[in-house]
């Protein structure tokens, strides 16, 4: 017992000065808004190793494997341009006015292919269920997070494999969780002495430089290198909106720039960080299922966007998590408040890591277990010059103008479906629509074939 505890004691002695000097060091720099560069480094590190799989993983499959992939793709890429061209054709219509052509057509069974047709694409092409799974990588990152066992391929592979694995979980891992444990814990009482002083202007300055500091803290814990474009549209009143792809998107904006928050209000470990940000500033949580909070909020909505001493509020219209490929239906709610819209386009690089979460699937500790056990988390993000409401626009035309120029800039597809699809079932009334069209459609052409039949007689 007495050489083990000796053992200990210089164990603790040569390990915990360098790692209290490292802390230290990381706190004093996190103050000042300053980095040693060291992420960065790291990163362009990976890159090369993710370049060299990707030259052995080729040279396994063979140079012509690789260029008949590539055709398929090209075929591929020809096929989808068809089907959407036949769908801009064929689907079939709700326009009521139009009703060319059926005072000469007489219904046939087959009219109703269209429809089927339609249905029959849809399921083979579908564009709104796989934006609630991870994206697809064009290369592999020597993560096990994939339905190939790329690491058994070659030994240089399976030698490069087994050395990440043990970086991650026997040395990132470690070092992650301590770093986000004290992160929590300096947040915690960094708020709560803020939330102890009176109503001022110092103390909107000192949560300011608080927040920044405590979430680039808290960014450690994954890796965060994150590339901010084009600052001079920082927001620094009215709405912040941005695309959303996982509750990181909150730590990767906020390390930029201090915000107040609107979003569903948090059990657990979430709730921990909700509560601790509520003592130190004015967020807005509610209850999704609540009808009476959702009139509360925006109620508070209007009153936060009309006083001039409130900090921008960061919204993610979505109201869901998507993949980050796509960006899906805005509520429309944020943009019937007025004021100013600073729209924000978020792209992660999953090459590092899938920073999705799916919500309905994953847990927020199996979530953040998985973005802790990842290489890192890698991003750009790019603010976009305000936009207000044009005279005489509506709210769901200003929605999907923000929404568009967010996908463009971010380079995700446009969709108009709404995100709540991930968790229910269409609407009914989307059915009812295009049955009452058909039925329109049916009618229309049995009283042009009797007045035609009258003619005749």
């Amino acid at each position: 017992m007495a050489v083990v505890d000796a053992l200990a004691t210089v164990a603790l002695t040569v390990v915990i000065p360098p790692f209290l000097i490292v802390l230290v060091t990381v706190l004093v720099l996190a103050s000042l808004g300053k980095s040693l560069g060291l992420r960065q480094k790291y990163v362009q590190f990976l890159l090369k190793v993710f370049e060299f799989g990707r030259q052995r993983l080729s040279k396994n499959y063979g140079k012509a494997s690789g260029d008949e992939q590539e055709e398929e793709e090209e075929e591929d890429q020809v096929s989808r341009e068809v089907i959407c061209r036949d769908k801009l054709v064929l689907r079939p219509t709700l326009d009521k006015d139009n009703n060319e052509g059926l005072d000469t057509h007489e219904f046939e069974l087959g009219d109703c292919l269209d429809y089927i047709r339609t249905g029959m694409e849809a399921i083979v092409d579908d564009e709104v269920t796989k934006r609630f799974s991870a994206e697809e990588l064009t290369s592999w990152n020597f993560l096990t997070r994939t339905n190939c066992q790329y690491e058994f391929i070659s030994v240089r592979l399976t030698i490069f494999w087994v050395v990440g694995f043990i970086l991650r979980y026997f040395l990132l891992l470690p070092l992650r969780i301590i770093i986000l444990l004290i992160g929590m814990v300096v947040m915690v009482v960094c708020t709560y002495i803020v939330g102890c002083l009176p109503e001022s202007k110092m103390k909107h300055r000192l949560n300011s430089s608080v927040s920044v500091f405590c979430f680039d803290f808290l960014s450690g814990a994954l890796s965060l290198v994150c590339t901010y474009h084009n600052q001079e549209n920082v927001p620094r009143r009215g709405i912040c909106v941005a695309n959303h792809t996982t509750p990181i998107d909150v730590l990767v904006l906020a390390c930029d720039n201090t915000y107040d928050m609107v979003g569903q209000r948090h059990g657990g470990f979430l709730g921990i960080f909700q509560r601790a940000l509520s003592r130190a500033s004015a967020h807005i949580w509610f209850e999704r299922s609540e009808s009476k909070d959702r009139f509360a909020v925006a109620r508070r909505l209007r009153e936060h966007v009309e006083d001039p001493e409130k900090l921008p509020i960061l919204i993610f219209p979505e109201g869901t998590c998507i993949n980050n490929t796509s960006v899906m239906q805005f509520k429309k709610g944020t943009f019937e408040v007025g004021g100013i819209i600073y729209p924000v386009a978020i792209k992660y690089d999953p090459r590092f890591g899938d920073a999705f979460w799916n919500s309905s699937k994953e847990s927020m500790l199996s979530y953040i277990y998985m973005m802790m056990t990842s290489w890192a988390i890698v991003c750009d993000v790019w603010y976009l010059p305000p936009m207000t409401r044009r005279e005489g626009e509506s709210s769901i035309d200003f929605a999907n103008r923000v929404k568009a120029e967010i996908a463009r800039q971010g380079g995700l597809v446009d969709l108009v479906w709404d995100g709540g699809l991930k968790r229910s079932a269409p609407k009914i009334e989307w059915k009812q629509q295009y049955q009452q069209e058909f039925s329109r459609r049916l009618k229309v052409q049995n009283v042009n074939a009797e007045k035609k039949e009258e003619k005749t007689e």
